[in-house]
Parts: C-alpha cells; sequence; structure tokens
C-alpha cells in the first residue's frame, strides 16, 4: 500500500515536477537497463525523452529520510526497491508516454494514445524482525508539496464519453460517461484537437 496520484503528464511537464523534488531537497535516481547502473544525480539532467531512455520511471530520493541500497543481480546494478528501507526513502514518478503509430505497424490499427503516469511512495515496510517501519515524515511531507504542485500543472479536468450500456434494460443504448482526470495542457490539446485516447 501507498499513497499515489495518478496523472497524464508530458516530458516537460515532469521536467518541472523533477526541479520541484530537486528544489525540496531530493536527488533523481534512475535505473538505466542498458549500461546496468543506477544512477543518482543532484540535477534533473538525467531526465531524457522517450526513444532515448530505455526505462521510464525515475524516483525521487531524499536522503534526510535514509539511504537507498544498490543491488547487483546478474552482472548489473538495480535498486532494493519494493517495501525495504530504500523504498521509504524514495518517491517514484513517471511521465506520459505519448503513441502515435499512424500507420499500425506496432499493431492491427492506427493509435495515438497517451499512457497515464503517476508519483507514488509506500507507507511503510517490515524490517528483518517483522517491525512495522512508517514512511518518514520528511518524506510525505515532499511528497504532498509534489502533489499540490502536480495538481496546479495538470489541473482536474471533467470529460464526458458516449458509451454503450452494458445495464439491463438500457442495455446497447449510447449513455453519457462523465470522470475527471488531472492532465496537462499539452496532453489534452493532443485529446482535443488531435483525437489521442488517453489510457
Amino acid at each position: 500500500m501507498g499513497k499515489q496520484i495518478n496523472y497524464w503528464m508530458d516530458y516537460d511537464s515532469f521536467l518541472l515536477v523533477a526541479q520541484r523534488a530537486v528544489d525540496l531537497g531530493c536527488t533523481v535516481v534512475k535505473e538505466d537497463l542498458k549500461l546496468g547502473k543506477v544512477i543518482e544525480s543532484k540535477d534533473i539532467g538525467i531526465i531524457t525523452p522517450y526513444g532515448t531512455s530505455n526505462y521510464p520511471d525515475y524516483y525521487f530520493h531524499l536522503p534526510e529520510a535514509g539511504a537507498i541500497e544498490v543491488l547487483t543481480v546478474n552482472g548489473k546494478e538495480c535498486l532494493d526497491y519494493s517495501y525495504t528501507a530504500t523504498g521509504n526513502a524514495l518517491i517514484e514518478a513517471s511521465y506520459s508516454s505519448i503513441i502515435n503509430d499512424p500507420t499500425g505497424v506496432a499493431g492491427t490499427r492506427r493509435k495515438k494514445e497517451i499512457h497515464r503516469a503517476r508519483i507514488y511512495c509506500i507507507t511503510g515496510y517490515y524490517d528483518e524482525n517483522e517491525k512495522y517501519i512508517p514512511r518518514p515524515d520528511c518524506l510525505t511531507k515532499v511528497y504532498n508539496s509534489l502533489v499540490r504542485y502536480v495538481k496546479k500543472i495538470a489541473p482536474y479536468t471533467e470529460f464526458t464519453d458516449i458509451l454503450k450500456s452494458i445495464k439491463g434494460e438500457n442495455y446497447g443504448e449510447e449513455c453519457e460517461y462523465r470522470h475527471k482526470r488531472y492532465i496537462t495542457k499539452t496532453c489534452l490539446d493532443l485529446v482535443n484537437s488531435e483525437g489521442y485516447k488517453l489510457c
């Protein structure tokens, strides 16, 4: 279990969120699967657009919350990230992949999709003595600050879709489905003007 906010966010907007994390005392961490290395930096320069990066998730490490442990598996480095002490010191973060496959090469039909991304942190973990260690307050404070910032640059926006009912007496009839999503202006423009779908 943990805390998370889901959103649809472009690369440039994510850089703003990452800079906010750095300004709040975090470093940026990524697992480079090609090099087999865990890279940690005090600036956002290690965040790359899709196509140049083979791993979409980044982590904001708050040193005040604890150290991170790097494991070596099959000769490659990776974070000991899960319900561990390392997990208690990290906030997982990502931005949306925006897929434009006009030829249908990747599948049987053409696709224009924007995939959901998130910021996430665990609630805590059980140590080797089965003692529960909650997430440090300092990490919760940074997480909450980042969530407030995400809500500014990806405001809660209402969408209306027309769906076919699968219920009883209205089966097969078209009905309105209203829902809200956190979405940046860039992603919203792609939905409204170019027909991208949120996934």
